[in-house]
């Protein structure tokens, strides 16, 4: 049995506690300190994440208890708009329009940066986040874990972004390394750090 296999595969029910995880996770973000945008809109950017990403790609957390979060999603699938509405989170994103300018202008400067790496199939690993009160007790560990060893079993390479400079030396543990470093758009004016972990 695979350690990807032992993880619990999110629901439809599920996804509201999931975006309030990812809401509770992101809470240091360096994007969502940057913009100040409340807890609510926290609550549906993690929405349209997770609901996105359960249309489009893998969702799985620790347990049933939803301490973590990760989400897994196809390499040639950017978050599009038309995909946001397919995906059914249509009216999340209507409660977003003051932010939907900065989230495209962030999502165009990601999907350039990412196609100017030239990268083969890989495994996007969209979202990883765990709930405060579990950080720290090793659940990041077990996703990370699990995901990393289906990539080896599958023999593919890996990518991820991160706005968060302490977590590149956390991800340099599994095995990921810096390819680029870029720097996001007005209002933002933040680095991001894009990383790829070679396939085995």
């Amino acid at each position: 049995m695979s350690l990807i296999s032992d993880l619990y595969e999110i629901k439809k029910k599920d996804i509201k506690k999931a975006a309030n995880v990812l809401a509770n996770a992101f809470y240091d973000d360096p994007i969502y300190n940057k913009i100040d945008i409340g807890e609510d809109k926290r609550r549906l950017i993690s929405k349209l994440m997770i609901r996105f990403s359960f249309r489009y790609g893998n969702v799985v957390s620790t347990s049933e208890n939803l301490e973590g979060i990760m989400a897994i999603t196809p390499h040639d699938k950017p978050m599009t708009f038309l995909r946001i509405i397919r995906s059914g989170a249509f009216i999340v994103s209507m409660k977003l329009v003051s932010l939907r300018k900065m989230m495209g202008a962030v999502e165009k400067a990601m999907e350039e940066a990412k196609k100017s790496l030239n990268l083969e199939p890989y495994i996007y690993l969209f979202i990883i986040g765990v709930s405060q009160e579990f950080q720290g007790k090793g659940f990041g560990g077990k996703l990370l874990r699990a995901i990393v060893e289906k990539a080896d079993i599958e023999r593919k390479p890996m990518y991820l972004e991160t706005q968060n400079e302490k977590n590149v030396s956390l991800y340099e543990k599994y095995g990921f390394h810096v390819v680029k470093k870029i720097d996001l758009p007005d209002p933002l004016n933040l680095s991001m750090w894009l990383m790829v972990r070679d396939a085995k």
